[in-house]
């Protein structure tokens, strides 16, 4: 059950993409940045722990996913369809 006491799907939505950083983390994401540190330095003010909180939360719920990068150390972060759908209210 959320916070707010409801299943209803946007009262879930809203948990989550209320989170502080959370639609910052989104936009970067559409505009193109996939690697860790591309994230951080678009988002200058965000700490590492904490970005990679929001991450994790943002995989979880199924609107990033996760990929190792071949021949480099690291993963990229890729949003999923349900993050695409996302862009008209990050933009």
């Amino acid at each position: 059950m959320s916070i707010y006491g409801q299943f209803c799907p946007i009262a879930r939505t809203t948990e989550l993409l209320g989170e502080r950083w959370t639609l910052l983390i989104i936009r970067e994401l559409l505009m193109g940045s996939s690697r860790f540190s591309e994230l951080q330095r678009g988002l200058s003010k965000i700490s590492p722990s904490l970005l990679s909180k929001r991450l994790q939360e943002l995989e979880a719920n199924n609107i990033i996913y996760k990929k190792k990068v071949d021949g480099q150390k690291g993963s990229a972060y890729y949003l999923t369809q349900s993050g695409l759908a996302l862009e008209p209210l990050v933009m």
